[in-house]
């Protein structure tokens, strides 16, 4: 029995739903607490509109590896047909033809890569375990267009948040924001939805918190940042060269 999992979010596109309006359907720069409980949804099978149960009481902390790029895709749908075959209209018409085509933008984050240490009763992350290694539904970063390049679970451990200073950074040495060539290191962005005790104030409140009901009203919640100092000698780089740093990682721990 542990009380935290270390959870790996890596792949071409992800995206982590933010407040948006109309045909604009913006991201997140890292991964939100309502897509990770959509995620783990997924693998335990639960059915939309579930309510959240022991879920609700998790706590992460993501630490950003790649913050990626970000990357839109302009969709059309519905021009150039008849108007009984546009659009159907909220209240059950058709769109007229002038206004037939409708025009959407979307979001997503390119080649992102975030660790998130995930801290709860044993009661969830142990089932958690099971569900992430056997799951019912495939996961997916954010949107069902992006599953991850890699298994999620890294491991079960009893503290998660200080295992994210000695696993590897998935991330080329001297490479990205925050990067110092001249002293061999690289500041990483932390991101916590709990107070890490520094003293200092929230930074941002995001709106992606679920109900415990299951329901889709998102409400606010503070978020915290903090910085750390990362050695090149501790980037594992990517491809292959991660994977191996990883399972190094993961045999010394046990």
């Amino acid at each position: 029995m542990s009380g935290g999992l270390l959870l790996h979010l890596a792949a071409p596109l992800q995206s982590w739903g933010s407040p948006s309006q109309f045909g604009t359907r913006l991201t997140y720069p890292y991964p939100t607490r309502s897509g990770l409980t959509g995620l783990f949804g997924c693998v335990l099978g639960l059915p939309r509109g579930s309510g959240l149960g022991e879920l609700a009481g998790l706590r992460y902390t993501v630490r950003i590896d790649r913050p990626g790029r970000l990357t839109r895709d302009y969709h059309t749908v519905g021009g150039g047909y008849p108007r009984e075959e546009t659009v159907i209209t909220a209240s059950g018409g058709r769109r007229p033809l002038r206004e037939a085509t409708m025009q959407s933008e979307r979001c997503y984050l390119g080649d992102a890569a975030f660790t998130v240490a995930v801290t709860g009763a044993p009661a969830i992350t142990d089932v958690l375990v099971g569900a992430l290694r056997e799951p019912v539904w495939h996961p997916y970063l954010g949107r069902r267009s992006c599953p991850p390049t890699s298994p999620i679970l890294i491991a079960a451990v009893d503290d998660p948040v200080a295992e994210l200073y000695r696993l590897p950074l998935h991330r080329e040495p001297g490479k990205g924001p925050g990067s110092d060539p001249a002293e061999g290191a690289v500041e990483v962005v932390f991101v916590h939805d709990t107070d890490p005790g520094t003293g200092h104030p929230p930074v941002t409140q995001v709106r992606d918190q679920l109900p415990a009901d299951g329901g889709r009203r998102f409400a606010g919640r503070p978020l915290w940042e903090t910085r750390h100092t990362f050695t090149y000698a501790q980037h594992a780089g990517t491809g292959t060269a991660w994977i191996a740093a990883l399972t190094t990682y993961t045999r010394t721990r046990t």
